[in-house]
């Protein structure tokens, strides 16, 4: 089996179309589709369901794409760690970030590796917690930022950086800079699903002090709850660093739950399979820059800076 067949395939899935992948690919829709019957061929069963829509990967397909997603990111580590010996850091790097995270994060570590480390090529990944957690465990990411501290199946976690939440409001809401958790029982509250690792937080919370609080819609993406407060619609409870702009350009306030404080502490895991050189060089960067920027965005780092793992 070619490995160029599996990035093929992982193209396929990703676009969900063989022609939209044939343009990515730079191939012919007909010879990408003979690549992908090949591979059909070779594991003597179907792997995609075409369509009029598009194409997407059947249950032996999807097991295929998360195996060959692995397959080559093996194959990247042991070119980059043959390239090591030469002296030059080279490879590819996954790294998956929770939405808050990866806005405050992402630009600063793709600008300090590229002027580093000019041959890795970063992968990034925004989901929430649960998927990360997922994606690290079967080794698809090199690291992450975690809502919580994540030790099975040998991933290696330490703290990072803890920042206090606050009631995010609009600016219509003319809400004091302090509020009580009994308020959130009158006022429109948009809060994600219970999937997302920081429901079980706010519902902890809501427990202790005995309320119910008037949840007028759940949502999981941060854009659309954004676009909801931002609209007027409600108000939701996150860090201030995800609202610094619009705190700045007075769209929406920022209030203290004064009688039951909450607060998010982040975590960084790195993949249980052994680092590559480039994995080493972008966790070491990813841990300065938060210990720099943190204190600027008003969080409290957990630990200085752990060495990556051998």
């Amino acid at each position: 089996m070619e490995t160029r067949r599996l990035q093929y395939f992982i193209e396929v899935c990703k676009a969900g179309s063989m022609t939209r992948a044939a343009t990515r690919l730079d191939l012919s829709q007909a010879a990408l589709s003979q690549q992908i019957a090949i591979l059909e061929t070779e594991f003597k069963t179907r792997l995609l369901d075409r369509s009029r829509t598009g194409v997407k990967a059947t249950a032996a397909g999807e097991m295929l794409l998360r195996e060959a997603q692995i397959i080559l990111r093996q194959v990247d580590q042991a070119r980059g760690a043959v390239t090591a010996q030469s002296g030059q850091i080279s490879g590819t790097v996954s790294v998956g970030f929770t939405t808050g995270a990866g806005a405050l994060f992402v630009v600063p570590l793709m600008r300090e590796v590229q002027r580093l480390y000019p041959q890795i090529r970063l992968h990034f990944l925004e989901a929430m917690t649960g998927e990360l957690t997922e994606r690290i465990i079967n080794g698809q990411l090199d690291l992450a930022t975690l809502l919580r501290n994540e030790d099975r199946a040998g991933v290696l976690s330490t703290p990072m950086f803890r920042e206090d939440l606050f009631l995010i409001s609009p600016a219509s809401f003319d809400l004091a800079d302090g509020v009580r958790v009994a308020e959130l029982e009158t006022l429109p509250i948009i809060l994600p699903s219970s999937r997302h690792t920081l429901r079980a937080l706010y519902d902890a919370v809501f427990r202790q002090a005995e309320i119910t609080p008037n949840i007028i819609a759940e949502i999981d993406s941060v854009s659309m709850i954004r676009g909801a407060v931002l609209a007027g619609i409600g108000a939701t409870i996150q860090p201030r660093s995800s609202w610094t702009s619009e705190l700045q350009d007075g769209l929406v306030n920022a209030g203290r739950i004064t009688d039951f404080p909450m607060q998010l502490s982040y975590w960084l895991s790195r993949s249980p399979s052994p680092p590559t050189a480039a994995a080493k060089a972008v966790c070491s960067v990813l841990e300065k820059i938060v210990a720099e920027s943190a204190p600027v965005l008003g969080m409290v780092i957990l630990s200085s800076p752990a060495p990556p793992a051998a």
